[in-house]
């Protein structure tokens, strides 16, 4: 019998050891040494949810939906993210999502890495989203549902606009259902912002910074002002956003 040589008895067990460990991660999503969660499915359906799959439980894929997020009727559907795609783009459990009205970089662009990671952050893979689909453009050319998308009850198309990391798609802004949100205003479509009459740009509360509404007192309703669904910052002196989400007269 020949002897087994030193260098036989180092690698076979370190690649033994690495064996199972790839057989460990893609079983459990947790890394053999680090017990990390890194494994492709954890990463698709997010720690949580993987989880439920490798215990037998059962996994939830939908939760009740925000239906005040709403408007329309499209669909107005809660939904679990399993992929970014990019800064515009995400995929979830039985959906492909487009955003409606938002464009971002894409891949190969300046500012491709920033507005996909902004998206990964305000709406991480695992999370639940509620999707208000566009009444008047269901899909786009690829057959991906056009929305609003909501991550914790904030507008990610708003958010990603706001945050200067996408723009206005203006040639869709005559067949959108969104096309008359503030935000979507603001950044392109072409519908007049509305001024409030004799009131001082220096008399615009920065509460408020799609339009200009009179800074407190007096104190003003939903029902004093014309407009509707906007964006709202903190302190908020007219209390137009009641349930503190960003955007104020949502109903």
């Amino acid at each position: 019998m020949k002897p087994i040589s030193i260098a036989a008895l180092v690698v076979v067990p370190f690649v033994l050891f690495i064996a199972a460990g790839l057989v460990y991660q893609s079983q459990t999503g947790a890394d053999i040494v680090t017990g990390e969660k890194t494994g492709l499915a954890a990463k698709e359906v997010g720690v949580e949810q993987f989880e439920k799959i490798y215990k037998n439980e059962p996994v939830q894929l939908e939760q009740e939906v925000d239906s005040r997020k709403c408007i329309g009727e499209a669909k107005c559907i809660s939904q679990l993210i399993i992929e970014i795609i990019d800064g515009d783009t995400i995929y979830t459990a039985n959906y492909k999502i487009r955003l409606a009205l938002v464009d971002t970089p894409e891949i190969n662009e300046p500012g491709y890495s920033e507005a996909t990671t902004f998206t990964a952050q305000m709406c991480p893979v695992g999370s639940f989203v509620t999707i208000d689909q566009d009444d008047l453009q269901l899909y786009d050319q690829y057959d991906r549902l056009l929305a609003n998308v909501f991550c914790n009850g904030k507008s990610l198309n708003s958010a990603l606009l706001y945050s200067g990391h996408a723009e206005i798609s203006t040639r869709y802004c005559s067949i959108s259902e969104f096309s008359d949100y503030s935000w979507a205003q603001r950044f392109g479509c072409a519908i007049p912002e509305p001024v409030q009459e004799n009131v001082e740009s220096s008399e615009c509360d920065p509460s408020y910074p799609d339009f200009c509404i009179a800074s407190y007192p007096p104190d003003l309703d939903c029902g004093d002002i014309s407009q509707k669904r906007f964006m709202v910052l903190q302190p908020d002196p007219h209390k137009f956003d009641g349930n503190k989400d960003g955007i104020g007269c949502e109903s």
